[in-house]
């Protein structure tokens, strides 16, 4: 099985496991992978070369190297296309007789097979431990077991799967061994913070501009009577606005008839009732209300009993008022 390391270009025979306190400093400073990150890679290689020599089994190995770009931005790019390309599953040979029986994928036989590397992932596991576990995320502290080992929903063990395109396309059946599936959780970190930072610069509304997004100007006045019910008066009346907000403020009762059938106002009646300005406290005897013009008994019977008429037959009958003398 092909050996993995995760090692600097400079120092291509010198895997991670290898490495001194202060050269792993250096590979953190001058690349976009945290100290954190490249310390759990050192230490599951060495965790895999004991067991390489003790248990006499193949282990995999990944040849990932952090960009060393100076901008910190083109540098993760690099690592996303460089983690895309290592985390692809091995395909057969073009020409080879096995694509018809087994399919295009050579390591897709089984959920226990990493899907690149064809290593045994239940033997590496009973030699080695269970390294997914050992493996954690600086931000969460959750291990790879923990995220990618356990079903969102119900919460019961499964199996990581892979899938076709890395982050996309068709579930496979093989998963990934435990150095593989750091990468992966790698990228997706890397991916995430990418998107960030595009939704921070382009989110604004000149970038949306640029994209296609129109806006329409709407004028002030038409913005603030937009939701308003449509006013049905005639121009010719519009003069008389000024009349009936005077009789508002004199708390005049306005009577409205409606069409039953439009439902717009086709009488509208200022009432003057002596009775009120005699009283001297100005106190409204009738009130302000919408009526509905007499219907006919063969409208009645058409249309059948409304809402209003519900409300009027269940209504208290009204007060008699009192009688007031004419003067003499």
């Amino acid at each position: 099985m092909v050996g993995m390391s995760t090692f600097w270009p400079s120092q291509q025979h010198t895997p991670l496991g290898q490495q001194t306190p202060s050269d792993m400093r250096r590979i953190a400073a001058m690349s976009q992978v945290p100290l954190h990150d490249l310390q759990a890679m050192a230490d599951t290689q060495g965790q895999l070369e004991e067991a390489s020599t003790m248990h006499h089994i193949e282990v995999p190995k990944v040849n990932f190297f952090p960009s060393r770009h100076h901008d910190p931005k083109k540098a993760r790019r690099k690592d996303i296309k460089q983690a895309y390309r290592l985390l692809k599953p091995t395909k057969r040979t073009f020409l080879s007789p096995l694509r018809i029986i087994g399919g295009k994928f050579r390591y897709n036989s089984s959920t226990t097979h990493c899907c690149i590397d064809g290593c045994d992932v239940d033997a590496l596991i009973r030699a080695a431990g269970n390294l997914y576990d050992d493996i954690r995320d600086e931000e969460t502290g959750k291990s790879l077991w923990e995220m990618y080992f356990h079903n969102p929903v119900t919460g019961e063990s499964e199996a990581f799967i892979a899938r076709e395109n890395v982050t996309s396309g068709r579930k496979m059946r093989g998963t990934y061994c435990p150095e593989h599936l750091h990468l992966y959780h790698l990228l997706n970190k890397w991916e995430r913070e990418e998107e960030r930072e595009t939704e921070a610069s382009t989110g604004t509304l000149r970038a949306k501009l640029k994209k296609g997004v129109t806006t329409v100007s709407v004028p002030v006045v038409a913005a603030a009577s937009f939701g308003r019910k449509k006013d049905n008066t005639p121009m010719q009346l519009a003069h008389y606005e000024e009349f009936f907000k005077q009789a508002k403020r004199d708390n005049l009762p306005i009577v409205h008839m409606q069409n039953h059938i439009t439902g717009q106002n086709d009488i509208v009646m200022v009432v003057f009732d002596m009775r009120q300005f005699q009283s001297g406290t100005n106190a409204r005897i009738l009130s302000t209300s919408n009526e509905m013009p007499p219907q006919t008994s063969t409208q009645l019977a058409a249309s059948g009993p409304t809402l209003q008429s519900l409300l009027a037959s269940s209504a208290p009958p009204a007060a008699q008022l009192p009688d007031i003398p004419a003067e003499e």
